[in-house]
């Protein structure tokens, strides 16, 4: 009963938070950051609850017909998502702190942020596709005025730009489930996919389906051809929700992708189909064009969008693998990018915060005068290189073991020679800033140096989140065996 009632509370409690906060006027600001604050905290200990005693728990919240409706379910999978949004959002909120005092509009801030919170933890219980769909929608309009959040007319423009690409990916995503729909029964998520799908004569109907939410879901992950909106976001929106965006909104988009394809299609229907190589194809294509965009790229926040757009297909390219191995490292990946990426876009906006400075050739001996800021961007971009031993290295190192050894072909070998080349593009577009960062050679000169770095509410999330994602990289095992299991668990 306990684990029902805290699968509910999960979700909602942050909705509730945001329902709350405007009515808070008796609050100063100082209560009224506790209060956010505890919020976040105790939705962290509810989704750790969860993942302690909450495994099966489902409850149907409510019926919109006889056949829909809004439907909670804990599954592994679920459980991942949950943790790592939970306590990426505490450090969110610490930031915040820091990057926001002092706004005109921090109360609507926090509302949106509970807003968006809440939906993604919504969309990592959802039981089915339609629950899903609800949280998904309620995450894209929520963030849409928080990346506008300055009112300046270069932010409207790109929250502009992004809900224009939302509503047309949401919308492919959508006529693909009706679709999908009308071919099979898609009530539930079921572990490895209806099972009856493989056998339906309206094969192209179940195709078409997949393809529409496979773009409109990939959208939101940053997929080419649908990838534009991202390096356009980035640098306008308020350096949390730039976080954000990349560590987590976009792996809805993912999430969705695997939703559709282990618990609905399932991958029995789509191995070696055409459609199969397209996805191979799309994903490392979309891997090996955002590595080159993020190479020429001079602008700080602008560099790390293109960056996010390869760093997520690598996922998209162990999941499409339909292989169990393949499973496990895109998924181990989605993890330790998201903590890499935060980490590094927080670190951004720090440096923007304190030096206004945002081109990437003006960081020249920035270690020096942000030293912890750039020891947590220099782990985060170890990370996201691949470099023994952190956690983006184990990731890589999965997916291009599990290429080797998964039926796909060509794409056994061309995968493995993309990720390697993405990789190396990786150190080139991070080492780069590093490397000048703390030796910016002898013809600089950087006068008196003073120390530059936060306060404690910017510096406390970027240090103990950098903590964490050692602590992962170097203690590996259980997080190994829980996606092991549950790759194993849908593709039987």
């Amino acid at each position: 009963m306990a684990s029902v009632i805290i699968l509910v509370l999960c979700p909602l409690l942050p909705f509730l938070a945001a329902l709350l906060l405007p009515f808070l006027k008796f609050l100063n600001k100082e209560k009224k950051l506790i209060y956010t604050l505890g919020i976040a905290v105790i939705s962290l200990l509810f989704s750790l609850f969860l993942v302690w005693q909450g495994m099966g728990s489902s409850l149907t919240l409510f019926r919109l017909t006889d056949d829909i409706s809004i439907f909670f379910r804990v599954d592994g999978l679920s459980t991942v998502f949950i943790v790592l949004v939970s306590v990426l959002w505490v450090g969110l909120d610490i930031y915040s702190r820091g990057y926001i005092t002092g706004e005109r509009f921090d109360t609507r801030y926090y509302v949106l942020v509970f807003i968006v919170m809440g939906s993604l933890l919504g969309l990592a219980l959802a039981g089915n596709i339609v629950t899903f769909f609800l949280f998904f929608e309620i995450m894209t309009f929520s963030a849409f005025p928080l990346i506008c959040h300055d009112r300046s007319a270069a932010s409207i423009k790109a929250a502009t730009i992004y809900i224009i690409y939302s509503i047309f990916g949401s919308t492919m995503a959508l006529l693909g489930i009706v679709l999908l729909n009308s071919a099979v029964d898609i009530t539930n998520f079921v572990a490895g996919g209806i099972p009856y799908v493989r056998y339906i004569e309206s094969e192209t109907t179940v195709i078409v389906a997949f393809l529409l939410m496979l773009f409109g879901f990939g959208c939101k992950a940053g997929m080419y051809p649908l990838h534009a909106w991202l390096p356009i976001a980035h640098p306008v929106a308020p350096a949390p929700i730039s976080a954000a965006l990349s560590a987590l909104l976009t792996k809805a988009g993912i999430f969705g992708i695997l939703r559709t394809v282990y618990f609905l299609i399932g991958f029995e229907f789509m191995r070696d189909t055409w459609i199969h190589n397209l996805w191979l194809g799309v994903a490392l294509g979309t891997v090996f064009i955002g590595s080159m965009l993020a190479v020429r790229e001079p602008v700080l926040k602008k560099r790390l969008a293109y960056s996010s757009i390869s760093q997520i297909s690598y996922i998209m390219f162990g999941l499409a693998m339909l292989d169990p191995l393949g499973f496990e490292g895109g998924v181990m990946q989605l993890v330790f990018h998201a903590f890499a990426k935060f980490i590094l876009f927080l670190c951004a906006g720090a440096i923007i915060h304190q030096t206004a400075l945002t081109q990437v050739s003006d960081l020249k001996g920035i270690g020096k005068k942000m030293p912890v800021v750039m020891c947590c961007f220099t782990l985060s971009s170890l990370s996201l290189i691949g470099i023994p031993p952190m956690g983006g290295f184990l990731s890589k190192w999965h997916l291009i073991t599990a290429a080797f050894s998964a039926d796909i072909g060509v794409f056994s070998w061309l995968g493995p020679v993309f990720l390697i080349i993405s990789a190396l593009l990786t150190a080139v577009y991070l080492l780069t800033i590093i490397i000048e960062a703390f030796f910016p050679g002898a013809d600089h000169s950087s006068g008196v140096i003073v120390n530059q770095d936060p306060g404690w509410n910017m510096k406390a999330p970027l240090i103990i989140l950098s903590v964490l994602a050692l602590l992962q990289s170097f203690f590996p095992g259980q997080l190994i065996e829980n996606l092991l299991s549950i790759a194993y668990d849908v593709i039987r």
